[in-house]
């Protein structure tokens, strides 16, 4: 029985979803004539996990043809202190660093698939396109001594350009109301002084509800590596971002 006509024929699908990130991420940075020194987001007080949401959306405007749009957030900010006392010359004093950290990183896509497969209840699409990386890391640094304080470092780096992006999907419907989809892909971040790639999947099982709705609970993993290589400095971003999802679709 036909099923895959049911899932995948129709002309525009709109999803909008949520998913709750477990995340590890390594942050270094050195400078001239220094060692880098790992943060982790314990390190900087970021919670590990994150409620983020995403929207995605597909025309399809052939048999075989379809195009792809899509936006996927991470962000989170934190704050911790490290403190330590020392004598000196005789008198005892308090040394407080305080780093207040803000991460970033958006990705909006736009790709252009193709149907390579397609029968009864299965569907294989591949394609390619650009995406834009919006990636920042902003820290500021404040040093307390006995209750003096002053700013005494801040920094920062932010990316936002358009750079090439491959992308696949497999679906296989089940029956009439259910299916499973596969979807999986490689971002560059290969501009300007950045170097890098981001590799995601993810994992859904679809329920259709009447003929327009549907619903969705899956799995997300990305694995995020990017560096910023510059004559003075570098900065590297090393983050692993994995949790379930839900979604909700409309189709028409």
């Amino acid at each position: 029985m036909d099923y895959a006509s049911r899932f995948f024929d129709d002309k525009h699908k709109l999803s909008i979803g949520a998913t709750r990130q477990t995340t590890e991420i390594t942050i270094a940075a050195t400078t001239e004539n220094f060692e880098p020194t790992p943060l982790t987001l314990d390190d900087l007080g970021v919670s590990n996990s994150d409620n983020s949401y995403f929207i995605d959306y597909r025309y399809k405007f052939s048999e075989r043809w379809s195009l792809f749009a899509g936006a996927y957030s991470f962000s989170g900010s934190g704050e911790n202190v490290w403190s330590r006392d020392f004598n000196f010359d005789g008198t005892e004093f308090t040394a407080n660093t305080r780093v207040r950290a803000d991460l970033e990183i958006d990705t909006y896509m736009v790709d252009l698939l193709y149907t390579v497969h397609r029968s009864d209840n299965v569907q294989v699409l591949l394609g390619a396109g650009f995406h834009a990386l919006d990636f920042g890391i902003g820290l500021r640094g404040r040093l307390e001594i006995n209750g003096e304080s002053a700013e005494v470092a801040t920094a920062g780096t932010t990316l936002l350009a358009p750079v090439p992006n491959v992308r696949g999907s497999a679906s296989w419907a089940l029956n009439d109301r259910i299916y499973v989809s596969l979807v999986g892909g490689w971002l560059s971040a290969n501009v300007d002084e950045y170097e890098g790639d981001f590799v995601y999947a993810h994992l859904r099982g679809f329920y259709r509800i009447g003929e327009k709705f549907g619903v969705s609970l899956g799995y997300q993993s990305t694995d995020i590596d990017i560096k910023r290589v510059r004559a003075t400095d570098t900065v590297d971003l090393n983050a692993q971002l994995d949790g379930p999802t839900v979604t909700l679709t409309y189709s028409f």
